[in-house]
C-alpha cells in the first residue's frame, strides 16, 4: 500500500508522499504491483503515475477507499442523503480514476460504505446492498472490478466477518463485485481464518496482509505459513497487498514484508 500525496491524516501505507520516490524503493525491493491509498483521485494526475509505474515495470492493482470516510466523512448509506450522493461521486469518479490503467483495476469499499443507520442492520444492509449495486453497475462498463472488505467492528458499523462479506457479495449479484479479505480484521472477527478463506473461494479477489499487531508480516503471530498454503489450496491467483504501520520505518516495513514472504511465495 502506497499512500497518495493528497491523504492529510497517517495512513496504512508503508509509503506515502512522494510516489515516483515511493514506486522506484517497491520495485528495487522485488515488489509486482502498487495498492493506492487516495481520498480523492481527481486531485492526483494519472498520467504522470501511469509513466511512474511503467518506467519500473508496475501494475496499478487497486485503490483504497478507506480515507474517503476517514478524512472527508463520506460514506454510501448513512442518515445524511447529501453526504450519500456525495460518496457515491466520489467513488464513480475512483472509477473514472481505475479505468485507463487496465482490464481489472480494483475500487476497495471499506469504511467508504458509510456508518449505516444506528441499530437498523436490515436496512442499512438493504441500502448498502443496493449502493454497491449501482456502482457496480458504473464500473462494469469501465472494466473496473469492486471489492468489499469486511471490516472490524472497532471500525464500521456492519459487515465485519467474512461470512459477512460472502453474504453482502451473493446478495448483491454482480459479476464485477466480489471480496477483499484482510487478515488482520478476519484475525478480530472471524472464528477461524482458514475456514474463512475456503467459504469465499473464489469470491476473494484480493487480500490484505498485515500481522495482528497491525505491523509487517512475520512481526507478531500471524501463521502466514498456513495463510499461504490455504491461499493456493484455493486456486487464489491475485495479488497481495502490505496494508500495514510503516513501523519501524517506511524502509524496513517494506524489505522486512518481502524478505518474511519470500519464503513462502516464491518470484
Amino acid at each position: 500500500m502506497i499512500g497518495a500525496p493528497d491523504l492529510e491524516q497517517e495512513t496504512l501505507a508503508i509509503y506515502s508522499g512522494q510516489l515516483a520516490t515511493a514506486f522506484a524503493k517497491v520495485a528495487k525491493l522485488g515488489y509486482d504491483g502498487v495498492e493506492l491509498m487516495t481520498k480523492d483521485p481527481t486531485q492526483l494526475d494519472g498520467v504522470k503515475i501511469r509513466r511512474w509505474l511503467g518506467e519500473n515495470q508496475l501494475k496499478l492493482v487497486g485503490l483504497c477507499t478507506g480515507h474517503v470516510y476517514g478524512e472527508d466523512k463520506l460514506g454510501l448509506v448513512g442518515p445524511d442523503p447529501e453526504v450519500c450522493g456525495q460518496a457515491m461521486a466520489r467513488l464513480k469518479s475512483f472509477v473514472d480514476f481505475a479505468a485507463p490503467f487496465g482490464e481489472g483495476t480494483l475500487v476497495n469499499i471499506g469504511r467508504s460504505r458509510g456508518p449505516g443507520y444506528a441499530n437498523e442492520p436490515t436496512r442499512s444492509l438493504a441500502y448498502m446492498a443496493e449502493a454497491f449495486g449501482e456502482l457496480a453497475d458504473y464500473a462494469l462498463p469501465h472494466g473496473v472490478r469492486l471489492v468489499l472488505e469486511p471490516i472490524n467492528v472497532h471500525q464500521a458499523t456492519y459487515i465485519h466477518t467474512s461470512q459477512d462479506g460472502i453474504a453482502m457479495v451473493k446478495r448483491v449479484g454482480r459479476r464485477n463485485f466480489g471480496l477483499m479479505l484482510d487478515v488482520y480484521h478476519m484475525n478480530i472477527e472471524d472464528v477461524d481464518i482458514y475456514d474463512s478463506f475456503r467459504e469465499a473461494g473464489e469470491l476473494c479477489w484480493f487480500v490484505h496482509f498485515a500481522d495482528n499487531n497491525r505491523k509487517w508480516p512475520g512481526s507478531a503471530h500471524l501463521d502466514f505459513k498456513q495463510i499461504v498454503r490455504v491461499l493456493n489450496q484455493i486456486g487464489y491467483d491475485g495479488y497481495i497487498s502490505m496494508e500495514i504501520l510503516p513501523w519501524p520505518d517506511p524502509d524496513t516495513a517494506a524489505k522486512s514484508s518481502i524478505e518474511f514472504l519470500r519464503q513462502y511465495i516464491p518470484d
